[in-house]
């Protein structure tokens, strides 16, 4: 899949689940304001959500880390498995995904979205708004506490480091183990957590969570999958890394749509509409799609 297919594909169904806001009007200045205010203030909460951690918060966290310390003695197994299936043909479907894929950096998604964004504030669209920005601030939340707290912290070096010296065999029993205190700069060093997963988790949870995404949220879902295994054949991280990047990004994706579920009801309550979205939904004679709204 060339980069032009994976825009295309990324436009139709952005344009698919995002109605246009009606009856309010606001300037273009007056709305990208009010999205930077929300984008801050939900990025900063989920900065500082661990001071006001209850305890079945911390007691999940703590089963999450246990969880994945209970995967961590098959994590050679699984790379063991990656290394002699990583160039099968069964999987060339993930090759956009994958290490080098046309879909692997932002270098395909940015044009995209600021695409979206130009059409969203031309179209006074604040629904599009809300889901482009709640994505970028659930993506980049979760992107600056691996890069600013965890990666200075602690140190696990990858399955694959990418060393000069080309890549290293199969991972044998104990190679999953080898952490270091405090963290390193090397981008071999960065196993724990799985990053790119993260982030896909992260702004998967929050669409889908946030709006009603009907037939697209299985794709939704069946990509940040996809992410999961191609990392994984691409030797980026240990599974059990991988399970702790998939948790942390459900929990921010998670959190970031919960507060704008709240903005959206207080203006509901206020006398504004908020709700109003497209659905796109299996039906006798195939897929219906049409407009709903709360009163």
């Amino acid at each position: 899949m060339s980069p032009r297919s994976v825009r295309r594909a990324l436009v139709i169904t952005a344009l698919g689940v995002f109605s246009p806001e009606a009856g309010y009007a606001q300037s273009i200045p007056g709305m990208l304001a009010t999205d930077i205010r929300h984008v801050a203030g939900d990025a900063w909460d989920v900065w500082t959500s661990p001071l006001r951690g209850r305890p079945r918060d911390w007691l999940t966290a703590a089963g999450v880390v246990a969880l994945s310390a209970a995967v961590s003695p098959l994590d050679d197994n699984v790379d063991r498995w990656a290394v002699a299936h990583q160039k099968d043909k069964a999987y060339d479907f993930l090759r956009p995904i994958r290490t080098g894929g046309a879909a692997f950096t932002g270098k395909a998604i940015t044009p995209v979205a600021l695409g979206l964004l130009v059409v969203s504030l031309a179209t006074k669209n604040e629904t599009m708004q809300e889901g482009l920005f709640g994505c970028v601030t659930a993506y980049g939340a979760s992107s600056i506490v691996r890069t600013f707290v965890i990666y200075p912290a602690v140190a696990r070096t990858r399955p694959d480091p990418r060393a000069p010296d080309g890549p290293p065999p199969p991972a044998k029993h104990g190679d999953q183990y080898e952490f270091s205190f405090p963290g390193e700069e090397a981008w071999g060093q960065h196993s724990l957590p799985g990053g790119h997963l993260a982030n896909i988790t992260a702004c998967g949870e929050f669409l889908t969570s946030r709006y009603s995404m009907g037939v697209v949220e299985p794709a939704i879902w069946a990509l940040v999958a996809g992410v999961a295994l191609g990392r994984t054949l691409d030797r980026g991280h240990w599974a059990s890394d991988e399970l702790l990047g998939a948790a942390f990004g459900y929990g921010v994706g998670r959190h970031v749509a919960l507060r704008s579920k709240r903005r959206s009801a207080k203006l509901v309550q206020g006398g504004r509409d908020d709700g109003f979205q497209a659905y796109l939904t299996p039906s006798r004679t195939g897929l219906e799609f049409g407009f709903s709204r709360v009163f």
